[in-house]
């Protein structure tokens, strides 16, 4: 009984080690907008950007795992919008920007970044 609780113990904290040494992307949200957006991965929180009437390409960054995403922008005054995001494996330059433009256009790309 003992030896089974260490491996599971074992499992657990090995399966959670990986997880946080396995191979990351960015995603970098910029925001032309004169509106406050916020930027979600999968429904999950992204990060927020505050109102930018001046238009000068403010941004903020999340990480992320390799592999398909849907991204989004909400806001108080703007309508929900959505793209989706393909960060294949293997790149380590590999990521993707999300663009909510001056006329509250969204659109999203991914690739190579530099």
């Amino acid at each position: 009984m003992r030896l089974t609780s260490v491996f599971v113990l074992w499992l657990v904290f090995g399966s959670l080690a990986s997880a946080q040494d396995a191979a990351k992307a960015h995603v970098r949200f910029f925001n032309d907008s004169a509106e406050a957006a916020t930027f979600y991965i999968d429904s999950q929180f992204g990060c927020s950007i505050p109102a930018n009437p001046e238009e000068n390409n403010a941004y903020c960054d999340a990480e992320i795992a390799f592999g398909e995403y849907s991204i989004s922008v909400k806001g108080a005054k703007l309508r929900s919008q959505s793209c989706k995001v393909s960060i294949a494996i293997g790149d380590p330059e590999a990521g993707a920007q999300a663009i909510l433009s001056k006329g509250e256009r969204f659109r999203c790309f991914s690739g190579v970044l530099n």
